[in-house]
């Protein structure tokens, strides 16, 4: 376990916090309305759009898989 010292400042986790949190609400929302779109598109039998929309779909929940492995790293979960 790491000595008091070598911790960041706790200014410091809360910036990363408040970072990467805001970092996945921000792509939680992209997330939301581009499944919202899917959909239209799927009601529409439009293809193209919906492969193209899976595609961004898969996009956003990888950044949000590797928003969350850095900070877990960075606090140490």
């Amino acid at each position: 376990m790491p000595d008091q010292n070598s911790l960041p400042p706790p200014e410091a986790v809360a910036a990363m916090r408040s970072l990467f949190f805001g970092r996945l609400a921000e792509t939680s929302r992209e997330l939301t309305q581009s499944l919202a779109d899917l959909t239209v598109e799927i009601g529409k039998q439009n293809h193209n759009g919906s492969l193209g929309l899976i595609v961004y779909v898969e996009s956003r929940i990888q950044t949000m898989r590797n928003t969350l492995f850095v900070l877990r790293e960075h606090l140490g979960g």
